[in-house]
């Protein structure tokens, strides 16, 4: 049978359908193994919808997660976000599900190694795996005596064809100094002084965030990420920004300094060739190992190491701080009229998941720069909010009652922030296990948001803070604390998080993030308390320099669901007076019921 009626045939059929059209392909190719992970070219955790490949191969549509197939088998691999889901999906696709972080769990490149023979060749394209990546997982496969191998002609677009979605082309606007706060050619001159210090030639960069912020422009390439699909060189002398052209919008174009030259995306690679002799900058955990091969073979000589620029996106400047601020009480007025909303709706009847994500987004459409939706909202009634990162459908959509916990984590992009915002509401009177859980939870959000620490601390030290209220009612959650929140970006950034994972990159001032500890009874209820927080300066004393959190989300929590025995004097302070910074800061721009609404939810515990 040829591969075009192969592709036909599993594009009309199921996922099982679809993997056995690869295994077909990975046999022509004297493969045992392929491996398809979540991420494209340039590392991204939201990919754009011709990178879908693992969704498309696999059936399972998280944000998270890799699959490897065999000849007669297959699995995925993915964490606790998503065990539920990924079981789901996954039903009837012959994959079996690998729960990450569980004991006796084997990594991918282990399982691999105990099922495939010796001398076995596991396939993989090398552009959507980074160098470190890349390097780590074959040489965790040589040790099984197994071997990775390139395949620049990815099967699984193979399997995909015709039917493969574009390359995104959508047009790219300036982000204005106002916002930006920073301009190009600082942000050159910085990068120059950089390249000097590492003694390099040149810097390549692949993460589109990272692309950007540092051109100070804005695309919409990727669902509820501002960014788009480019590459970028940068010397002493000027930069070169792979993307086409004609998508960038005139204002845009001019606002780029002279020395930034514009160029194919596809032509990195010949450009590439051109670096013989030079010390190109890399950072490994972001070039691919396409490029990285692509620069050996040209005679470029590799400065491998972690880059300076997502470092200097991760700490505001005081515009974007000042936006960011701005967006939220925008943000908290939108929330504001929500829940006042959903206090009068759902015992009226009639509201279903998808009705509330549907009023919540058009209240955010009222504000002034917003933009839309920081990412796909998740709004869980009952056992879904159990779901971390569930998603209402008209399949899976649930009605909403006067009884249960309903969680709702949403978020907008506005042209001078990104909010992200998780609120857990009870829908009638809370049973005494849901307010211990709720109140649980709330106080571990409340001492890990205010917290003094040292300069130089990181958010795998900070992690124990949120946890430590739950575990002392022995509960706890599997998902991460925190994570960073770009201006205008992408709703999860790096290089810092709050977690049990070993991330130990330094908090510093500037630095956004989440506060979101929770708690998660299968099939019976979720609760999540999310707030943004902004480190700041505290003090300096003999002991050292300290650094603190500012919230910068404006919501109330949910008074009714509070225990307050369970809570200490210190910590009804903490709710009262974040209850008193919401209402000073959203009371001028509401009126009537939800000003009244307001008032009664920031009451003084």
């Amino acid at each position: 049978m040829s591969s075009r009626k192969l592709r036909e045939e599993a594009l009309n059929g199921t996922i099982s359908e679809r993997l056995q059209t690869l295994r077909v392909l990975m046999e022509k190719n004297e493969l045992a193994a392929y491996v398809v992970p979540s991420a494209d070219p340039h590392q991204s955790e939201y990919v754009a919808s011709c990178w879908q490949r693992r969704p498309f191969i696999s059936g399972f549509s998280g944000s998270a997660g890799d699959v490897a197939v065999i000849l007669d088998g297959g699995g995925l691999w993915t964490d606790s976000r998503y065990f539920l889901q990924a079981e789901a999906q996954l039903e009837g696709s012959g994959l079996e599900l690998f729960r990450v972080g569980n004991e006796e769990v084997p990594e991918m490149e282990d399982w691999l190694g105990a099922v495939l023979p010796q001398g076995a060749l596991v396939g993989a394209d090398p552009w959507v795996f980074s160098l470190a990546t890349w390097e780590g997982m074959a040489n965790k496969l040589k040790a099984h005596g197994v071997e990775l191998v390139a395949v620049d002609a990815d099967l699984v677009e193979e399997v995909w064809g015709d039917d493969r979605p574009a390359l995104p082309a959508s047009t790219i606007q300036g982000h204005g100094l106002e916002f930006a706060g920073v301009s190009v050619e600082e942000k050159l001159l910085s990068l120059a002084a950089a390249l000097d210090e590492a003694g390099a030639d040149a810097y390549l960069m692949a993460a589109l965030d990272e692309i950007a912020w540092f051109f100070n422009l804005r695309g919409a390439d990727v669902d509820f990420n501002p960014v788009f699909i480019a590459y970028a060189l940068i010397t002493r002398e000027g930069a070169t920004l792979f993307t086409e052209a004609s998508r960038l919008a005139p204002a845009a174009r001019a606002g780029l300094p002279e020395t930034v030259e514009v160029a194919p995306y596809g032509d990195i690679l010949d450009v590439l060739e051109g670096f013989s002799g030079k010390r190109v900058w890399v950072d490994p955990a972001w070039v691919n190992r396409r490029l990285g091969v692509a620069l050996g073979e040209a005679g470029a000589l590799l400065g491998r190491r972690k880059g300076p620029v997502m470092a200097w996106k991760a700490a505001k400047n005081p515009a974007e701080v000042r936006g960011i601020r701005e967006a939220h009480v925008r943000d908290g007025v939108a929330m504001a009229r929500f829940l006042r909303w959903l206090e009068e709706a759902v015992p009226a009847g009639g509201q279903t998941e998808l009705t509330v994500e549907e009023h919540l987004l058009s209240l955010r459409a009222r504000g002034e720069r917003y933009v839309g939706p920081s990412f796909s909202a998740i709004v869980g009634y009952a056992g879904h909010g159990a779901i971390v990162h569930y998603r209402a459908t008209e399949e899976s959509c649930a009605s909403i009652h006067p009884e249960g916990l309903l969680l709702v984590d949403s978020g907008g992009q506005y042209l001078d922030g990104t909010t992200d915002i998780t609120r857990t509401m009870t829908m009638g009177p809370p049973t005494e296990q849901q307010r211990r859980a709720y109140t649980a939870v709330l106080r571990g959000h409340l001492r890990l948001g205010h917290t003094r620490f040292p300069a130089g601390t990181d958010g795998y030290q900070l992690d124990i803070l949120a946890r430590s209220a739950l575990w002392e009612e022995a509960l706890d959650y599997g998902h991460g604390t925190g994570h960073g929140v770009g201006a205008y970006l992408c709703v999860h950034e790096g290089p810092f998080s709050v977690s049990l994972r070993k991330n130990m990159t330094p908090l510093v001032p500037g630095n956004v993030l989440s506060n979101e500890p929770g708690f998660y009874e299968t099939g019976g209820f979720g609760v999540r308390i999310e707030n943004l927080i902004l480190v700041v300066e505290d003090q300096e004393n003999p002991y050292g320099r300290f650094l603190a959190f500012e919230p910068l989300t404006l919501c109330p929590y949910d008074r009714r669901l509070i225990e307050k025995t369970m809570l200490t004097a210190r910590e009804i302070g903490w709710v009262d007076a974040y209850h008193g910074t919401v209402r000073d800061a959203l009371s001028p721009h509401l009126e009537g019921e939800d000003l009244a609404w307001l008032q009664t939810a920031t009451a003084p515990l």
